[in-house]
């Protein structure tokens, strides 16, 4: 029949205009994405990624977003123009710092690798339905007497509650064991201004996470170790961490803190038992997210 073959291309292109703005926000989020993980968040049911590549060019016409060839791959970024859309929409949570990820996207150093393997730790979260791609942010700074925690990002969960999430390829045990013990002086920072009359001066993690009643504890540390070049396995790298952030002040009581892979995570998600708790000296006994004990 006349005009058949023009007819994916019509759907193809309106299914583009029609995630432009999803596409746009996921990018200002995450600082950057593959096409493959961006129709994991937003069109998980398609086949191919033909819709979210039409979306990507319509927003690179209006250099909204930019690109990064490596290695026959395509990683996308916003650019600033693409950053204040996406903030204009009021769907973006407004934070100070948000950066293009377009220097992350040309990195040789394994930046783009650490990227790519944060925003694939998203996907599993978001296919298990235990946060949305919305609600994770990434890089956000914490203050301690110490100087800032910069978590890899910190994710809201579908149950109300949050979480803190490394994600570890090439970092030295020492780097990690520091970064542990950061969290610790965040934790136990003091309350910052003074209160008032109907409630105590509270600390910031107090403020940002316990919830109005302090009915909260403090978020649990979720390391994913992924795979990286020249680098021990992930399940080696993990073991090794156990060992010596046991012995990080507050873990196993004031700080819960567990361990995956991103290979173990990829495929069972979250919500199922991939999660190993540190110093519990329980061996290589894993538990599912929800089931992980509460900070006192």
């Amino acid at each position: 029949m006349p005009g058949e073959a023009s007819r994916p291309q019509k759907a193809a292109a309106k299914a583009g205009a029609e995630i432009r703005g999803d596409v746009l926000l996921c990018l200002a989020q995450l600082r950057l994405a593959t096409p493959r993980q961006l129709k994991a968040l937003l069109l998980p049911d398609q086949q191919g990624t033909d819709y979210v590549r039409r979306a990507l060019r319509n927003l690179r016409a209006d250099a909204l977003v930019g690109r990064t060839y490596r290695a026959q791959q395509s990683y996308w970024y916003c650019t600033p123009a693409g950053l204040a859309e996406a903030a204009a929409s009021g769907e973006l949570a407004p934070r100070a710092g948000r950066n293009t990820g377009k220097r992350i996207a040309a990195s040789k150093t394994g930046l783009r690798e650490h990227g790519l393997a944060l925003v694939d730790t998203v996907v599993a979260f978001h296919q298990a339905e235990v946060a949305d791609c919305a609600d994770w942010q990434v890089e956000v700074a914490h203050p301690t007497p110490a100087g800032n925690l910069v978590p890899d990002a910190v994710v809201l969960l579908a149950d109300g509650s949050s979480a803190f999430v490394e994600i570890d390829r090439t970092m030295s045990y020492a780097r990690l064991v520091a970064k542990l013990e950061r969290y610790d002086a965040y934790r136990n920072a003091p309350p910052s201004g003074r209160g008032n009359a109907a409630r105590a001066p509270r600390s910031h993690w107090q403020e940002t996470y316990a919830g109005p009643s302090l009915d909260r504890s403090f978020p649990p540390v979720l390391f994913v170790f992924a795979a990286a070049p020249r680098r021990a396995a992930p399940a080696t790298r993990e073991a090794a961490f156990h060992q010596r952030a046991q012995h990080v002040h507050g873990v196993n009581y004031r700080i819960i803190v567990a361990t995956t892979t991103l290979g173990q995570l990829t495929k069972h998600g979250p919500d199922e038992p991939v999660w190993r708790l540190v110093g519990r000296g329980e061996g290589e006994e894993r538990c599912s997210l929800d089931a992980l004990p509460k900070a006192r």
